[in-house]
This record gives structure tokens, C-alpha cells and sequence, in this order.
């Protein structure tokens, strides 16, 4: 074995090392909440710490081999090839799945991409499988060793096209990116693509899954590890979010409020009294819920809590809050104390202030792409072009925009005019509408811009 071997062997040997240590650190390091962004890094690490150890076998045994150095360099041909196509769709995933987060990508990138992109690995696989039989990508023999096939280029046309694809993503979207995910993202286009070249003219140096480690440390540099830093960061912001709303919706004067009424229906009604404190039981439970709560919840889950605080302030304000509620459906999530804090803004700065009192309004509607939920009021509204010097209905309004996009993609829209009264509308898109599946919505593609709210009141390209 000559010392050129033992270099290539040295080579591939800590690029398998470094990339099985950098996804096994995202696997664990992220635990509990990995996204897509996480899985296809690890998968790119995994993809090439496989090709590194099949190029191994280029290397050694050498000619002639025997029986098992044969099965050897055949399983690690076979390896090598099959995991080129991998490597680079992992990297597509990655792109996509990092900028859409920023903005909104090419529809065609959205709707065609993936079935193509699974087309060209179904039929490059293909080809990897014949060439155990026909060698038209590589073939091995126990006198040569490995050896390209004739059809060698189909496996590097393969590659050159996903990454043009892989570049396209990236320059098309290069304005949204930073400097540090700029540098990230051209590290590995262009260092890959030197690598290769160099091996398709000069095959006999290791360089493509060194040059392909070092472009994944950049990136583990440069991108995962601030990442990971603003994932904590948002999850702190979260906890705060939560603990917020809590804090706007549990307000001393409803307590005190509620608390007289009862006393007072015990000494007049007390049936109606015990029906009260189980209301106003529940009623604190459900909120209470709501701090452990990162996922949505059921819109039904929610309506009834809401049922419940507006059954208490009917007690208190008697016939001067009258309710009106069409609900045609219930078949949609959406973030917890969402409608709660609408509805709870309604009564206090809209109903509760007019001498004469007023009706609320909750009115669901199903269109073909999302469902709205609109809350609305006939009291005193406000001028929806100043603005409210109201700490607490501000943080509530803030707090629920921000859960809206970052659980479900969401929006709220509020519209009011003085003496007329106030309507809110909520947006919850199809598409997001899964329970209990927001917890990688909330570890994912979300803006940091959102959660910030929250808190101030997220061998194919080888030469062989």
C-alpha cells in the first residue's frame, strides 16, 4: 500500500469520523425537537460519513483481490454511489426548509420539486443497483479492483444538476440570508464542486469528502450552532409568552369581581352560587392549563372555555352582556386562550364600558383554505390609527398575533371605530391546522421576529 493510499485512507477516514460526530451532536444536542432543518443536516452528515467509508475501499485492499477483499470493494462501491444522490437531496431539504422559514419560495420549487427530485433518485438509484450486474456506473473485478463504468457521467451529471439546483435555491434567496449563512451556504457549493472536478480529472486523491466535511463544519460553524442559540433563546421567550398571558387574563378585579358575585348568590341563590364556583373552577384550570401548553388545542377545547368565562360575566353583568354565538363547525385548531383573550377584550373595553352594555359575537366560518373565527362587539371601540396606552390589552393583542403565526401559521386582524365597536378576526390556515403537531412549528421555520414579540409585550460527485 503506497503512501498516497494511506493518505486518502487517513483523509476518509476522519471526514466519516467529524460528520458522524456533528449529526450525532445535532441528534442529541437537539433532542425532543428536531425540525427539518435538523434532519436533513443530519442526514448530510450520515450521507456522507457513508460515502467516506465506501471510498475507503478504493484505497485498500489493492489488486488482486481476494474473496472477501472483493465483497469489500464491491460493498463499498455500491455504498459510495447509492449515498451521492442522498447527500445532495439532503442538502436541497436543507436549503428549502431554512429559507422558507425567511420568505416565500418559488411556487414551482413548492409544487414540482419534490416529485421530480424523488423521480431522479428512484431512477439514479436504479442505476446504482444495475451497475452491481452490468457496471455501467462502476464495476469491480478481483484482478483491477474498482473501476469506472462507461456510463460513469450519468452519476455526475446527477450531482451537477442538483447542485445547480442546490445554488439556484440559494442565490435566488441570497438577500435574506446573513453573512455568516451566506458564507455557510457558498462553502458548500463551491467547495464540493472544486473536489470533484479535480477528481474526475486526476483520480488517485481523496478530495471530495474531505472537501464536503469541511463545507459541513463551516455550516455546523457558522449556521447550526447560532441556530441552536436562537432555538433556546425562543424557547425562553415562549415560557415568558405563556407565563404573560396569564398574567393579562387572571386580573385582580375579575377575580375580586367574580368572588363577590358568588358570595352574594350564596346568601340569595345557593344552587346558582355552587354552579358559579364550578364555573369559575374550571374556568381557572383551563388558563392554568394553558402555561404547560406549547401546541394548539382543539377550537372546541377553546370555545367552551370561552362558554364558560362568559357565563360567569353574564352572572356579574346580568342583562347588560348579551351573547350571540354561530359556530357552524369545530374541526380546526388554533393556539390556546387565543379566542379567550379576544373575547375577554370584548367584554372589558368594549361592553363593559357602555352604560347600556352590549352584545358579543363569536361567528366561525369555513372557507376553502382556512377557517376564521371573528369576535365582535357592539361597544365603545377605539381608533384603531392610535395607539392604546393600555399595557395589558396590548401585550394579550401582541401575545396572540405572535402564537397565530408561529403554531399555525396564522394571522389576527383588528378593526374598531369609535361609538361603533370592535372586530377581530382570526385566520387559522388548512394547512396548519393539525393538534398536538405544532411543537416542530414551534421549534421550526418561525421567525425570531415572532417570538420576540411574545417575549416584549425564533462517489457521484465523486472522481472515482
Amino acid at each position: 500500500m503506497s503512501l498516497l493510499d494511506l493518505l486518502n485512507i487517513g483523509l476518509d477516514g476522519y471526514s466519516a469520523l467529524f460528520c458522524a460526530i456533528m449529526g450525532v451532536h445535532t441528534l442529541i444536542g437537539e433532542r425532543g425537537r428536531h425540525d427539518g432543518v435538523s434532519r436533513c443536516f443530519v442526514g448530510i452528515c450520515l450521507a456522507n460519513a457513508v460515502m467516506a467509508l465506501g471510498d475507503m475501499t478504493s484505497w485498500a485492499p489493492t489488486p488482486p483481490l481476494d474473496e472477501a477483499g472483493y465483497v469489500l470493494v464491491v460493498a463499498g462501491s455500491f455504498a459510495y454511489y447509492a449515498a451521492v444522490m442522498p447527500l445532495y437531496l439532503f442538502f436541497t431539504g436543507y436549503i428549502v426548509s431554512y429559507l422558507k422559514r425567511r420568505t416565500q419560495l418559488v411556487p414551482a420549487v413548492r409544487r414540482a420539486a419534490p416529485l421530480l427530485l424523488g423521480m431522479l433518485f428512484a431512477a439514479y438509484l436504479a442505476c446504482c443497483i444495475a451497475s452491481l450486474w452490468n457496471g455501467m456506473l462502476f464495476s469491480v473485478t478481483p484482478e483491477e479492483g474498482y473501476a469506472r463504468g462507461d456510463l460513469f457521467w450519468i452519476s455526475q451529471a446527477s450531482v451537477i444538476a442538483l447542485h445547480l439546483l442546490n445554488a439556484f435555491l440559494v442565490l435566488r434567496h441570497f438577500g435574506c440570508l446573513t453573512i455568516a449563512e451566506r458564507l455557510g451556504f457558498a462553502s458548500y457549493l463551491v467547495l464540493p464542486m472544486v473536489a470533484n472536478a479535480v477528481q474526475v480529472v486526476s483520480f488517485g486523491i481523496a478530495l471530495l469528502n474531505a472537501s464536503i466535511t469541511v463545507a459541513l463544519l463551516i455550516i455546523f460553524i457558522s449556521i447550526q450552532s447560532e441556530r441552536k442559540a436562537l432555538l433556546a433563546r425562543r424557547d425562553r421567550e415562549l415560557a415568558e409568552a405563556r407565563a404573560s398571558i396569564m398574567l393579562s387574563q387572571i386580573q385582580p378585579h375579575f377575580l375580586y369581581n367574580t368572588l363577590t358575585a358568588i358570595r352574594e348568590l350564596c346568601l340569595i341563590d345557593p344552587d346558582e352560587a355552587a354552579r358559579t364556583v364550578t364555573d369559575f373552577s374550571s374556568y381557572l384550570r383551563e388558563n392554568m392549563a394553558s402555561l404547560t401548553s406549547s401546541c394548539p388545542i382543539p377550537f372546541e377545547r377553546e370555545l367552551r372555555h370561552v362558554r364558560t368565562y362568559l357565563s360567569l360575566e353574564q352572572r356579574r353583568f346580568g342583562e347588560r352582556l348579551r351573547v350571540e354565538f354561530d359556530v357552524p363547525t369545530t374541526a380546526f385548531c388554533l393556539p390556546p386562550l387565543s379566542l379567550q383573550v379576544l373575547t375577554e377584550n370584548a367584554v372589558r373595553h368594549g361592553v363593559a364600558k357602555r352604560e347600556e352594555g352590549g352584545c358579543v359575537r363569536i361567528v366561525v366560518r369555513e372557507e376553502s383554505d382556512a377557517f376564521t373565527v371573528v369576535v365582535e362587539d357592539d361597544g365603545v371601540g377605539f381608533d384603531a390609527t392610535r395607539t392604546v396606552d393600555d399595557g395589558r390589552l396590548h401585550v394579550g393583542i401582541a401575545n396572540v398575533q405572535a402564537r397565530m403565526e408561529t403554531l399555525v401559521g396564522g394571522a389576527l386582524s383588528v378593526e374598531s371605530a369609535p361609538g361603533v365597536g370592535t372586530r377581530a378576526t382570526l385566520r387559522v390556515p388548512k394547512a396548519g391546522e393539525g393538534c398536538g403537531e405544532s411543537e416542530s412549528l414551534v421549534n421550526e421555520a418561525v421567525p425570531m421576529e415572532a417570538a420576540y414579540l411574545m417575549g416584549s409585550r425564533v462517489k457521484g460527485g465523486r472522481a472515482r
